[in-house]
């Protein structure tokens, strides 16, 4: 097997070398270091107040910060983010639609709700949909919209709460459990790092909500849509707690949490300059709402600060090896490549430091398949792997045909020969 090692400064133009580059995507058969396999390089992480937290890259799934990351903590309103996904995949199934009306029944109601809810108020002769239960659960935090929503989607808190720990069992959760859908309860269970695990899944199926949903500051409910003669009683005005959707440029999302137990979460994610990232914040303390909400806030930008400026996000070279020879086949060369681009996320300043290896088969034998490995790229620091990927075949290449089958046999019968004697008089 060959090995070529090739150091740049920079990531950007590794393996240019070679005579064709690929264009990166999204979702490459790569694997990444945590922050703890780059050791010494990662920049010095920042205090918060808050009991746990994690950072992660949207793109790569790089893990830049955490702390006390496998805490187990009730996620209290971020738990309806859990909801939404649920709701979500019963649209894309074909089970319920956005457009749904839903009908609502008394167990659903504002007043019906445990004490210090908060609340969407919804409430008899209403005219409500799906996608207006999807904005109580995004803007207001209504646990009413929970309630009516499990039972749009289950017909029944209990199947929907099935439905919602099946859900996270699915994207492989362990410690992230649910016992109702608002949050309100104390028994709902979940750890910073697989929050935001789910939160990455969760942007990644439905990006559309940042926009639709998670992105809005404020939302007025009951519209005069939503009313049924003769009621008439004007909207509800109510403000998006994730202050930071005021406060920090680029962040378009996601929910705010808070009960007791658990002191005052967010789960936040904003892009700036093409980099997304996704920040989960657990047990920011206070006293009251303002100062835990200011303190959960201060955390979120604190944590947003330190992903933006300390790392960068790089497109690697794509390399493709040309002339592999081909042995007892209908054509007598090969090119290998990649399928796919990597990119990583990195302390900025640590490119210079990227070296670059290349491992693959100079000579292979008919047939050869298109993707097919024959070896591999590497990229390095130090001696820590940042990220590797395969070199496949670009092409088939099938079996020759009979006499160049033989003279190739013939052919490196007599040179594994010659090799053999040239070794042992040596």
């Amino acid at each position: 097997m060959k090995r070529l090692y090739i150091r740049q400064a920079t990531a950007l133009l590794l393996f240019v070398f070679f005579p064709a580059l690929l264009f990166s995507a999204p979702g490459a058969h790569i694997s990444l270091q945590s922050p703890q396999g780059l050791g010494q390089w990662y920049p010095p992480p920042p205090e918060i107040s808050a009991r746990s937290a994690v950072v992660l890259d949207a793109e790569t799934g790089a893990l830049l910060y955490e702390k006390n990351a496998d805490l187990v903590i009730p996620p209290a309103s971020l738990t309806k983010l859990a909801a939404m996904q649920v709701a979500l995949r019963a649209t894309e199934t074909g089970r319920i639609a956005l457009e749904d009306e839903v009908l609502l029944r008394p167990d659903s109601y504002a007043l019906n709700m445990p004490p210090g809810s908060s609340l969407m108020f919804l409430g008899p002769g209403q005219r409500v949909t799906v996608d207006d239960l999807l904005r109580g659960l995004a803007v207001p935090s209504g646990n009413d919209a929970a309630s009516a929503l499990a039972y749009h989607v289950s017909n029944g808190v209990p199947q929907f709460i099935d439905e919602m720990n099946a859900e996270m069992e699915r994207i492989g959760l362990s410690k992230t459990r649910f016992e109702e859908p608002s949050g309100y309860s104390p028994l709902n269970q979940t750890t910073a790092r697989e929050f935001a695990e789910f939160v990455h899944k969760y942007l990644t199926a439905w990006p559309e909500t940042l926009a639709r949903y998670h992105s809005l500051k404020e939302y007025a409910y009951p519209a005069a849509e939503n009313l049924v003669a003769p009621h008439a009683e004007g909207p509800i005005l109510q403000r998006n707690r994730n202050t930071l959707l005021w406060d920090y440029p680029g962040v378009d999302g996601l929910k705010t949490g808070f009960i007791p137990s658990s002191g005052y979460n967010i789960a936040l994610t904003g892009e700036q300059n093409g980099r997304r990232l996704i920040v989960v914040v657990l047990g920011a303390p206070g006293d009251t709402h303002a100062i835990g909400g200011a303190n959960r806030s201060r955390d979120g930008k604190v944590l947003l600060d330190y992903g933006f400026e300390e790392f960068e996000t790089l497109a690697l070279g794509a390399p493709q090896v040309s002339g592999i020879r081909v042995w007892k086949g209908e054509r007598a060369d090969l090119d290998l490549g990649v399928e796919e681009a990597p990119r990583l996320t990195l302390p900025r300043g640590l490119r210079n430091q990227l070296v670059g290896e290349l491992e693959y088969e100079e000579e292979v034998e008919a047939p050869v398949r298109m993707g097919q490995a024959l070896g591999r790229a590497i990229w390095r620091v130090g001696d820590t792997v940042i990220a590797e990927t395969s070199l496949v075949a670009r092409a088939d290449v099938g079996r020759g045909n009979p006499f160049t089958v033989v003279y190739h046999s013939l052919w490196l019968f007599f040179r594994s020969v010659g090799e053999f004697f040239t070794r042992l008089l040596g």
